[in-house]
């Protein structure tokens, strides 16, 4: 249990990330979907939420807990997701 909540968390801090990266192109400037007011910051509230949307996605059955095949299929999903952006950006 120890090691799911672990690996969540810094599941979490990975896909807050991008967030304070430098965006360019069409949300140049912008801290894109964990800005939700779009004031240019972003808040615990905001962090908080994309946090909790991202728990309800992985959370299949919906018991308020990850089990370890949930998070199985969630590293899949993220795996499938960056193989496809990986494609596209070869061609």
């Amino acid at each position: 249990m120890k090691k799911i909540l672990t690996f969540s968390a810094a599941l979490l801090m990975c896909a807050a990330a991008p967030a304070y990266a430098d965006n360019h192109g069409d949300k140049a400037g912008k801290l894109g979907k964990y800005d939700a007011n779009g004031d240019g910051v972003i808040s615990k509230a905001e962090f908080l939420a994309q946090a909790e949307k991202r728990f309800a996605q992985r959370d299949i059955d919906g018991n308020g807990e990850i089990s370890r095949d949930e998070m199985k299929a969630a590293r899949q999903d993220m795996k499938e997701k960056m193989q496809e952006r990986h494609e596209r950006k070869r061609f």
